[in-house]
C-alpha cells in the first residue's frame, strides 16, 4: 500500500515539476484570451458576475471562478492566472490513472498516469490560462465515476458521474458533444452489450437525468442566444451549406488525414497549443499505441476497448469538422482515455516478452520505451527552452504585454517579470502614460494593479500635466515624443528608450508601439 502511494505521489510530483517550470516568467507575456479571462475574473472579485455565456464567442463561466480564487490569493500575475489550470492538469493525471485502473488494472493505471504526466500536449495544456483543460478534467472524473459505478449498487457514484458530466457544460464549447456521446455509447451498449444495460440501467438513468438537470440552465440559455452560441462554430466549420458532393468527399478525406496524422506525424502548428508540428506521440510510443489499439479490440478487452475508441472518435469530431485541423484544444475531449491505449500496449508487450523470454527483458523494454518518451518530452519542452522562443513570445503578445511590465518595474508594483505574487514595495518613480497608449490595452489593464490615478505615482498624461523637476518617466506615442520632451523642465538629462516595434500590414510600415522618456 505504501509503495503504491509513493509511486502515485512521485508521478504527481513529476507532473507538477514539468508544468510549474518557470510558470511565473515563461513565456514573458500574456495571450489575448488569457488577458480577457483575467479581466473577467478580476471583475468577478469586484462583484460583477459573468453570464452563463460570456463575451462575443460565448465563453462558459466556470474557469472564471477558478481563476478568481487564484487571483484573490496572489494578485494579477501570469503565474496566478495559469496556476488553476496547472492544478486542473495535475488532477487530470490522477483521474486518467484511476479511470485506466477501473477499466483494466493497477499497472495500466500507473502507466496511463505517467504518460499523461510526461507527454507534451497535457503538459502544455496545463500551463495555458484558458478553459479547455477544465473540460478535460471534468470529463475524466465523470468517466471514472461512471465506470466505477458500473456493476455496483451504489447510486451515489452514478450521481457523481452525472454531476461531473453536467458541470462539464460550463467549461468549454466541445461540451456540446457530451450528451450525444453518452447517447451514442448507450445505444451501442443496447445493441451489442445488452447485459451491461440490464445490470446498470437504473444507475445510468440516474446519471443521465442528473447530467441533463445540471446542464439544463446553460443549454436553455444557449438556445435563447442561438445565433451567438453557434456563430463561431459555424465560422470555423469546413462544411457549409450548398457544398458540392465531390467537394464534401474531398474535405472529408483531407480532414481525416490531418486528424489521423496528428498522433504520429504532424500535430497542431499553433505555438499556443503545442510545440508547432510536434505529434502527440513520439516514435518510442508508436509500437505501444498500435499494440494497445489492437489489444483493446481483442476478445478479452473488447467491451472496454470499444468504449474507449468510441469516445475518442466522438471527441475527434470537433477538430475533424473545423478549420486549422488538427487543433489540440478542440481535441481535448479525447485526453481522458487517450493514454490508456499506449499504456495497455506497454503492459501487453511486457507480458508477451515475459512469456517468450523473461521478466527482466520485459521490464527493460517497457522502461526503456517509457524513459525515451519522457526524455524526448523534457528535451523538447524544457531543455530546448521552447517557452522562451521568440515566436512563442510573439504568440503570447509579449510586445503588447511589455507596457505593463515596464510600468510595473518602474513603480515596483504588481508583476515585474518573475514573481508569482504581486509586489507592493512602494513607488520608485513617477510614471505618466498617454491615453492612446493606455486605453484598451487589455494586458496593461490586467497586469498593472490599478488605473492611472489609483496607484501612487501613476498618472494619465493630459494637456494640463506639469512635469516635475525631480524626475519621472513618460510612456508616449512616438509621434508625440518631441512635444512631451519639450515639456520636461530645462536642465534635466533626458533618456529615450524605444518600445517594441509594431508592423502595420495594411500600410506596410513599422513604428514603435510607444516610446519611454525619462529624466
Amino acid at each position: 500500500m505504501l509503495q503504491r502511494i509513493f509511486i502515485s505521489t512521485g508521478i504527481i510530483l513529476l507532473a507538477a515539476c514539468l508544468r510549474l517550470w518557470q510558470i511565473n516568467s515563461a513565456p514573458l507575456g500574456l495571450n489575448y484570451d488569457e488577458a480577457l479571462n483575467g479581466l473577467v475574473s478580476s471583475q468577478l472579485l469586484n462583484g460583477e458576475h459573468p453570464a452563463l455565456l460570456f463575451l462575443d464567442d460565448s465563453r462558459e463561466p466556470l474557469h472564471f471562478y477558478l481563476t478568481a480564487i487564484s487571483l484573490s490569493i496572489f494578485g494579477n500575475t501570469p503565474g496566478a492566472l495559469r496556476l488553476p489550470y496547472v492544478i486542473c492538469s495535475l488532477t487530470l493525471v490522477g483521474f486518467v490513472g484511476l479511470l485506466a485502473k477501473e477499466l483494466f488494472d493497477r499497472k495500466v493505471g500507473l502507466l496511463t498516469a505517467i504518460l499523461c504526466a510526461c507527454t507534451v500536449w497535457p503538459m502544455y495544456l496545463g500551463r495555458y490560462g484558458t478553459r479547455s483543460v477544465v473540460f478535460a478534467v471534468m470529463i475524466a472524473a465523470a468517466l471514472y465515476f461512471a465506470v466505477r459505478a458500473s456493476g455496483r449498487r451504489n447510486p451515489s457514484i452514478w450521481i457523481m458521474a452525472g454531476l461531473c458530466f453536467g458541470v462539464s457544460h460550463y467549461t468549454y464549447t466541445v461540451n456540446l458533444f457530451v450528451i450525444p456521446a453518452i447517447i451514442f455509447i448507450v445505444v451501442g451498449m443496447v445493441l451489442w452489450y445488452r447485459n451491461e444495460i440490464v445490470v446498470n440501467w437504473r444507475g445510468m438513468l440516474v446519471m443521465i437525468s442528473i447530467t441533463v438537470v445540471v446542464a439544463l440552465p446553460i443549454l436553455v440559455y444557449r438556445s435563447d442566444l442561438l445565433a451567438q452560441s453557434f456563430s463561431r462554430p459555424r465560422s470555423l466549420s469546413v462544411f457549409y451549406e450548398g457544398q458540392g458532393f465531390y467537394d464534401l468527399l474531398r474535405t472529408i478525406f483531407i480532414q481525416a488525414v490531418l486528424v489521423i496524422r496528428m498522433f504520429f506525424m504532424r500535430g497542431d502548428a499553433n505555438p499556443l497549443h503545442n510545440i508547432p508540428g510536434r505529434p502527440i506521440f513520439d516514435f518510442a510510443m508508436a509500437i505501444p499505441v498500435l499494440w494497445g489499439f489492437t489489444r483493446s479490440l481483442s476478445e478479452r478487452y473488447r467491451s472496454r476497448g470499444v468504449l474507449m475508441l468510441a469516445w475518442i472518435c466522438v471527441f475527434l469530431l470537433p477538430t475533424f469538422m473545423s478549420k486549422s485541423a488538427p487543433h489540440f484544444l478542440r481535441s481535448v475531449g479525447i485526453l481522458p482515455v487517450l493514454f490508456i491505449v499506449p499504456a495497455l500496449g506497454l503492459k501487453s508487450m511486457y507480458n508477451w516478452i515475459r512469456r517468450i523470454s523473461d521478466r527482466f527483458a520485459g521490464m527493460v523494454l517497457v522502461s526503456g520505451l517509457l524513459g525515451i518518451s519522457i526524455i524526448f518530452s523534457v528535451r523538447d519542452f524544457i531543455i530546448s527552452d521552447f517557452l522562451n522562443e521568440p515566436y512563442v513570445f510573439r504568440a503570447y503578445q509579449g510586445d503588447e504585454t511589455s507596457l505593463a511590465l515596464q510600468i510595473n518595474r518602474r513603480l515596483s508594483v504588481g508583476w515585474t517579470g518573475s514573481n508569482l505574487q504581486i509586489e507592493s514595495n512602494g513607488v520608485r518613480a513617477n510614471v505618466w502614460v498617454e491615453p492612446e497608449i493606455w486605453d484598451r490595452n487589455r494586458y496593461a489593464e490586467f497586469l498593472v494593479p490599478g488605473q492611472p490615478g489609483e496607484i501612487p505615482g501613476f498618472h494619465l498624461l493630459s494637456s494640463s500635466t506639469k512635469l516635475p523637476h525631480s524626475g519621472g518617466v513618460l510612456f508616449v506615442h512616438p509621434q508625440n515624443s518631441n512635444y512631451w520632451t519639450s515639456n520636461i523642465p530645462k536642465g534635466r538629462t533626458i533618456h529615450f528608450e524605444t518600445g517594441p516595434w509594431l508592423f502595420d500590414s495594411l500600410n506596410h510600415t513599422a513604428e514603435p508601439m510607444y516610446q519611454i522618456i525619462s529624466w
